[in-house]
């Protein structure tokens, strides 16, 4: 067995990037063996195609957002245009330059792959063609279709080959995409030719005023990223130095070699080789390529935006340099004491590629080791290694059970330094500390693991690690083992809690705001507070927020504010045992922060469970509690909704159109069958026993021990319904702020309604959903679309923007107090 295995399991947090290996000229060649896969063997997923699709997807998204804020200033008749030639004989001879070009490279491509018989190149080609053609030509007829009077002048003259508006925004898409898609098929002066041509196309469109400068963008931006698109799907051709090329450039380098060949391992962030010397000696070999940068660079990238404080620091300049940099830290390490594979050379080979080659364990890694075999004395001598690494300053990041190597001897050996870093922070080190545990504990049991690092590295260093011990810092093998394992990391945090001589330690906060929850706030809030008012044709909606009764505002935020007293009563009630008031007050404040950030209130919920574990209520009579606040909320919002409904009537008949009773039969038969075939399923059967099941129970007894207490139950009955009731308050007084003149059970339907529609939504509060529902049920019954979106949009900014700010200081306050 190789000395540097990896084993394959998908993105890692704490493992080097995949699809890292060079590209060099010459016969495609496989040089790993896969059992099953999508691509063929000739063709690999290059990183730097995932980076140009990412970057220019921002860019269409940021184009499109700026359409749709200003409608007509980018892409209408308000938009700018160059008008440099003006009417120019200039103008005629560019635009039939661009035509003639535009017709003899359509068909010297499409020439040029017939004769090659790529029939699968051209189908490839042309879907991605027609793919961004038809792309751009919906986005520009969303946006409208008319242009400025001198743009429409201009292409509506005649040119050497058709009318001026030839070749159109659609067909620039089209062109870029195919520029793109066929890129990895043209030698390096094809492809630069290729892009100059399309660039110098679409200038001489600019400036000869047939195609406006937002367009432009739209085009290259569609184009560029329906052609990554299509590498991404497809791949590209396989080009990587193989075999044969990594043994000239080691006989180039002074080294003999008899034969080198594909190591037959999946890893990750470089491609694994094995050599045997004129001599006999037999060294592995890591081969990395210029990809490898693109690969790193989008791996850091996704590792900044998800996680914060995990020491990640920045990329190598190149190859060449990543290389040397693992060379150096596995010498540094060989010579603190530390069993690591000796290092024999850095080698440059062709096309960018720099190979690492090192001495050859013989053995098998410790993931793979049985059971019987991992013996003490191999974990005192691995734990040993480590505390020796730590002490040289030097932590590996991909400290788990496949980069250690056991020799036959059982002497274990620390491999794979490409993530690993010199003079590395404490941060650092507590997480190679927390990985090794966890990836132990998988094989030998949570007590075992954590007993044998205690006997070495001592238990202050194990406490330091303990609030690392959570899925997110560890490496993805890890994790993706360790959840099969019931209980278990809960079981290593437990032991190392006792082992390290603590009482109780919080875990780190690592995750920062997941971008997809920005980007849905940033979203739907702007569609839903600039773009509504205009989809809903209100232009005297600024006339409506000049005439409001501003005296109704106070109520509105005084409404929003007794929620939250509403809330702390409610959460009171559901706990059997005493808890503070104004604490219990000020996390129900702190929870209109986080519920920002986190779909279905889901973190409001967490909040509550852990303010209750701190106030003293165990685990999980807080979590039982939290879940029966929840589920009684849900009873008095069914409960006031069939109250509302019914008074209200016959008012609601244009707010909410309900589907006939037919349907909604079949709506529920067909929820039914789908819930049927979940449980016959065995995995289906397993969720309701062990997660479904348990909490029925588990909530059912709370709800009893509350219902013992008539305080606790008319706390949780009255404070659930006074949330829903004073959130109707707010929206009435909202109505009346604006001269709306509905009736109280008209709005109480309508918000409760409109409550129900959002509780779908997978965005945070609703939002989106809620306004929407809200608009369309004031104006159902008889408002005016105005003083309704005025309302809704006022409303809204007093319940659920506006307690932001006092949110967020009492989440604060909250931390400052260790309640949470």
């Amino acid at each position: 067995m190789n000395m540097d295995r990896t084993q394959h399991s998908g993105t890692r947090l704490s493992d080097p990037p995949t699809a890292a290996d060079g590209l060099s000229p010459g016969a495609p060649e496989p040089v790993t063996k896969h059992a099953a896969r999508f691509l063929p063997s000739t063709r690999y997923r290059h990183p730097g195609d995932v980076i140009r699709l990412i970057g220019s997807g921002l860019v269409l998204t940021g184009m499109l957002a700026a359409v749709a804020v200003v409608p007509g200033r980018l892409t209408g008749p308000g938009a700018a245009a160059v008008t440099w030639l003006g009417s120019d004989p200039a103008r005629r001879v560019l635009t039939g330059l661009v035509q003639v070009a535009f017709v003899l490279a359509a068909v010297v491509a499409v020439a040029a792959v017939l004769r090659r018989r790529r029939f699968r190149l051209l189908g490839g080609l042309a879907a991605g063609a027609v793919t961004a053609g038809a792309m751009l030509a919906g986005i520009l007829y969303l946006a409208g279709d008319k242009h400025p009077h001198a743009v429409t002048a201009a292409a509506g003259h005649s040119s050497w080959l058709a009318s001026a508006a030839f070749p159109g925004p659609a067909l620039l898409a089209a062109a870029a995409a195919v520029v793109v898609a066929a890129a990895p098929w043209l030698s390096r002066p094809w492809r630069e030719t290729a892009w100059i041509a399309l660039a110098a196309a679409g200038v001489a469109r600019l400036i000869t005023c047939t195609v406006l400068p937002a367009e432009l963008v739209l085009a290259f931006a569609s184009g560029v990223t329906v052609g990554a698109a299509v590498l991404v799907t497809f791949g590209v051709p396989d080009r990587r130095i193989g075999s044969e090329g990594i043994a000239a450039a080691l006989r180039s380098a002074g080294l003999p070699v008899a034969s080198v060949e594909p190591a037959g391992v999946q890893t990750k962030g470089s491609r694994p080789f094995v050599a045997v010397t004129d001599d006999g000696r037999r060294l592995f070999i890591k081969a990395l390529g210029s990809d490898q940068r693109d690969a790193d660079l989008l791996y850091r990238a996704y590792r900044f935006a998800r996680l914060r404080n995990v020491g990640d620091t920045l990329p190598a300049a190149s190859a060449i340099r990543a290389v040397e940099r693992q060379a150096l830290i596995a010498v540094m390490a060989e010579r603190a004491g530390v069993r690591v594979p000796r290092v024999d050379r850095v080698v440059k080979a062709g096309g960018g590629t720099a190979l690492l080659v090192m001495e050859r364990v013989e053995g098998s890694s410790l993931g793979e080791l049985p059971a019987q075999r991992i013996s003490d004395d191999l974990l005192a001598r691995l734990w040993a290694d480590v505390d020796r690494l730590h002490r040289a300053g030097i932590a590996h990041r991909s400290l788990r059970a496949a980069n250690v190597m056991i020799e036959g001897d059982g002497r274990p050996w620390l491999t794979d330094f490409s993530f690993s870093e010199l003079a590395a922070t404490q941060r650092q080190q507590d997480l190679d500390l927390a990985e090794l545990l966890a990836s132990l504990a998988i094989l030998t049991g949570a007590e075992r693991a954590v007993s044998s690092a205690a006997a070495v590295i001592g238990a202050q260093q194990l406490a330091a690690a303990v609030p690392l011990l959570q899925p997110l810092a560890l490496s993805a093998a890890t994790r993706h083992a360790i959840a099969r394992e019931d209980g278990l990391l809960a079981q290593i945090r437990s032991a190392a809690t006792v082992a390290g001589g603590l009482s109780e330690q919080p875990l780190a906060r690592l995750r920062r705001v997941r971008p997809r929850t920005l980007l849905a706030i940033t979203a739907l809030a702007g569609a839903f507070y600039f773009v509504l008012p205009q989809l809903a044709q209100v232009g005297s909606s600024w006339h409506a927020l000049q005439s409001a009764h501003w005296v109704w505002l106070p109520v509105i935020i005084a409404s929003s504010a007794l929620t939250y007293l509403a809330s702390a009563a409610a959460l009171i009630g559901a706990v059997p045992g005493r808890v503070p008031f104004w604490p219990t007050t000020l996390t129900q404040a702190a929870s209109s922060f986080v519920n920002r950030v986190s779909p279905a209130n889901v973190g409001g919920m967490a909040l509550n469970a852990r303010f209750l574990q701190k106030s003293g209520v165990s685990p999980g009579a807080g979590v039982a509690a939290v879940g029966v606040n929840a589920l009684m909320g849900a009873v008095a919002h069914l409960i006031l909704l069939v109250i509302f409904f019914t008074l209200a009537g016959h008012e609601l008949a244009h707010a909410f159109k309900l589907p006939p009773a037919s349907k909604l039969l079949l709506i529920l038969a067909v929820v039914a069958a789908l819930a049927g075939i979940v449980l016959a399923t065995r995995r289906g059967r397993r969720l309701a026993k062990t997660r479904l099941l348990p909490g029925l129970r588990s909530a059912a007894a709370s709800l009893r021990a509350v219902a013992v207490s008539p305080v606790k139950l008319t706390l949780l009955v009255g404070g659930s319904a006074l949330i829903t009731l004073a959130y109707i308050g707010g929206l009435a007084a909202s109505v009346q702020a604006f001269g709306g003149h509905a009736g109280i059970t008209e709005i109480g339907a309508i918000y409760l309604g409109a409550a129900v529609i959002a509780a779908a939504s997978p965005t945070p509060g609703g939002l989106g959903a809620i306004e929407a529902a809200l608009v369309a049920g004031l104006t159902g019954i008889g408002l005016s679309p105005g003083p309704a979106v005025s309302a809704v949009l006022t409303y809204r900014l007093a319940t659920y923007w506006l307690p932001v700010i006092p949110g967020w200081a009492a989440w604060r306050l909250l931390q400052r107090r260790d309640y949470v």
